[in-house]
């Protein structure tokens, strides 16, 4: 269920913020810093790089020319590599971070740009290596990784795979108040300091970087390619140089294509002539299709001997073991970076499991499997999984997660995916896409604190698979599953990301359920608690009349969806400053708790908190103190002493009493509040960091100046 009924006071600001803010803005001003850490005196570099060194990378003329548009400067530089998939972009990136790295003062870091998912996730990577604040997330957590990136005296950034240039701020058009970031602003631009971008889009020389600093990246040259072919192949081609010749220019000297068909002859020592022929037998000579703009979810920029060239192999996988190839097209329909092991094996399995359609129809339910069947099956993933790599399919990630994960050419998802798509295959492609979405239904848990991880590692995956759900007519499973990841996102404060989960999940549902489903106005009613965590309140408050009126009509007046709608609705009338329309449904939305719940109920002792911060603000001190010590009295009762509500309610009587001049007063219970918190959240937890410069601002409005800094400085 979407969080729209938690603790209003932890999902839009803590009510400190709406009671006491100015403490902590106006009235103090000194050394807290949370997330600068103190430089050490002697540099130490640092080196993030997610793959070993190839060292059979075979040298290009790119190679030379990257290194004149990257030559050693203390200025800012930049400079990208676009071109087709496979063309050998990453490679070449690879090569040149650890050329870079043999430089002892130079800190290397590599992101995967593909999103805004994969992005953050490698950015949290960099942030734990430099050793920033563990609390720090979002917008902030970002803006630290840049900003210490650019503090380094000599550091190199890899962008890879930065296809989805929107995602970057290319081709937006600025929509005012409200609008969100691009990620572009995250990226570092310090002096001493180098960005390589690859991507496969044209478009990000002159965007991202000046139009003449991006090298177009397309097949090898001749010799190039035999090079590759002879590494990969272990030997020499001389007595095969005609067909070598031959295959490499059926193949267009693309350096992927070049690697599988090499790859595929060494492992089945077929001589180069005869896969030669067995290739043009296959050749159906597809009309390329044309790029116009980027989407990574058409099935497009495929080369088409690439294509042939992997049906090859992917016929061979299927006649050696049919569960790798099972495998294969089912991870087409996920993220194609940072694969778990355990999904691969869930996905494996799922397969041998009814579909939905067999499941309505039957009722037989499948049979438990003891732990020696389980322990084969892993066995029987894991070889199909070694062969998947020995084929370059899949490879092993080296980033050192604790967990065994792969990653995906891209490029050989689309092919894979592009083969589904055929005529001949709509049943193999809704049955791979539906073994895709219910893995991830399997996978994905329900948000709490302690399977958080869990859901970071599944959430690409997760999002992913719910974006094929047309595919196999699941919809609604993709729904509910995209509201678990909602709920994920909610529960860390990632609104960004947040957003277009709502938004798919609501238009699935509309479509599948229908606008007045209880499931579909539940997602308006998450999609509006978004708007509002990102300070869009004019279409948080659209969002949430509609969701009002929806649930008044379809659920009544007092059912608890609908009253949390008119207290998200109330809340929203608050951060608008329109605090008469707040106080009338706050005080509507306490009537029909108390009648609904009852006095003690949590839900209505947070609405009466709801309300005394609204007298608060409306400078009405004396009834907001009045209901504050019956909330804090309540709460004690109902959730004991070191709650964090019981805590938040101490602050903000403290607030109140602020207001009013009673220093002494709000000084004894902030000295509490901070005692407390130090005690249940920890030093360095966001609140307790705000209880103390609380305290402090109170010290200093009483002129204890010395107090305030000492407090401030510790």
């Amino acid at each position: 269920m979407a969080r729209e009924g938690q603790n209003v006071e932890q999902r839009f600001g803590n009510a400190e913020a709406f009671d006491g803010g100015l403490l902590f803005q106006g009235y103090f001003s000194g050394p807290l810093h949370i997330h600068h850490e103190t430089r050490a005196k002697h540099h130490v570099a640092q080196r993030i790089i997610p793959f070993p060194r190839n060292e059979d990378v075979v040298d290009r003329n790119i190679f030379a020319a990257l290194d004149r548009l990257l030559l050693p400067s203390p200025d800012y530089q930049s400079a990208a590599l676009w071109g087709l998939g496979g063309s050998g972009k990453t490679q070449i990136a690879l090569d040149y971070a650890y050329r870079r790295s043999h430089d002892p003062a130079c800190s290397v870091f590599w992101v995967h740009a593909d999103n805004e998912t994969t992005f953050t996730q490698d950015y949290k990577v960099i942030a734990k290596r430099l050793g920033l604040a563990g609390s720090l997330d979002g917008s902030e957590l970002l803006t630290a990784v840049r900003e210490r990136i650019e503090a380094d005296p000599c550091w190199l950034l890899i962008l890879d795979n930065a296809d989805n240039l929107a995602a970057f701020g290319v081709g937006r058009t600025k929509s005012g108040a409200g609008e969100k970031h691009s990620l572009y602003d995250f990226v570092p631009r310090g002096p001493a300091g180098t960005v390589l971008w690859t991507s496969r889009d044209k478009r990000i020389g002159g965007s991202l970087v000046g139009a003449r600093r991006a090298i177009n990246v397309s097949s090898m040259t001749e010799g190039e390619a035999r090079i590759l072919l002879e590494t990969v192949l272990g030997k020499g081609i001389d007595e095969e140089s005609h067909d070598a010749m031959a295959l490499l220019a059926e193949l267009e000297w693309l350096p992927l294509a070049v690697s599988q068909a090499a790859a595929y002859m060494r492992r089945t020592s077929t001589p180069i002539g005869e896969y030669l022929s067995r290739l043009r037998r296959r050749m159906k000579r597809w009309e390329v299709l044309r790029e116009t703009e980027f989407d990574r979810h058409r099935r497009r920029y495929v080369s088409n001997n690439v294509l042939q060239t992997w049906d090859i192999s992917i016929e061979h996988i299927r006649q050696e073991n049919q569960i790798a190839c099972d495998i294969l097209h089912s991870l087409a329909f996920v993220d194609n970076q940072n694969i778990p092991f355990a999904l691969i094996a869930k996905a494996a399995d799922m397969m041998g499991r009814p579909t939905r359609k067999e499941e309505a129809t039957s009722a037989s339910s499948a049979c438990s499997k003891d732990q020696d069947e389980n322990q084969d099956n892993n066995d029987n993933v894991l070889a199909a999984t070694v062969l998947l790599q020995d084929f370059s399919f899949l490879r092993l990630r080296t980033s050192g997660e604790r967990y065994q994960a792969y990653e995906m050419h891209k490029l050989v998802q689309e092919a894979t995916q592009y083969s589904l798509s055929q005529e001949d295959r709509r049943k193999d492609e809704t049955h791979f896409s539906e073994v895709a979405l219910r893995t991830l239904t399997d996978l994905f848990p329900e948000s709490r604190r302690e399977v958080w991880g869990e859901c970071e590692k599944y959430l690409g995956h997760a999002q992913r698979a719910a974006e094929w759900a047309r595919l196999c007519e699941g919809e609604v499973e993709a729904a509910a599953l995209l509201a678990r990841v909602s709920d994920y996102l909610h529960d860390l404060g990632r609104w960004r990301e947040k957003e277009p989960v709502d938004e798919s999940a609501y238009e699935y549902r509309k479509k599948v359920l229908g606008e007045r489903h209880p499931n579909t106005i539940r997602s308006m009613a998450s999609l509006a608690t978004t708007y509002h965590a990102q300070g869009r309140y004019d279409e948080a408050e659209k969002t949430s009349v509609e969701v009002l009126a929806l649930r008044r009509d379809v659920l009544g007046e007092k059912h608890p969806d609908t009253i949390r709608s008119m207290a998200l609705l109330a809340v929203t009338y608050h951060a608008q400053e329109r605090y008469d329309e707040d106080e009338k449904i706050s005080v509507e939305v306490l009537a029909l708790w108390r009648d609904v719940l009852g006095d003690k109920h949590p839900d209505t002792i947070w609405s009466m908190a709801s309300l005394a911060t609204t007298y608060h603000a409306q400078g009405r001190y004396d009834e907001a103190e009045k209901i504050k010590v019956e909330v804090l009295a309540l709460r004690r009762d109902v959730l004991g002493e070191k709650h964090p509500d019981t805590i938040r309610s101490m602050a903000n009587l403290a607030a109140t009493y602020h207001a009013q001049g009673r220093y002494d007063e709000v000084e004894k219970i902030y000295a509490e509040v901070l005692a407390l918190r130090r005690d249940v959240l920890g030093e360095k937890h966001p609140d307790t960091i705000r209880s103390m410069a609380n305290l402090a601002a109170t010290y200093h409005a009483q002129g204890g100046y010395d107090e305030a800094d000492r407090l401030a400085n510790r």
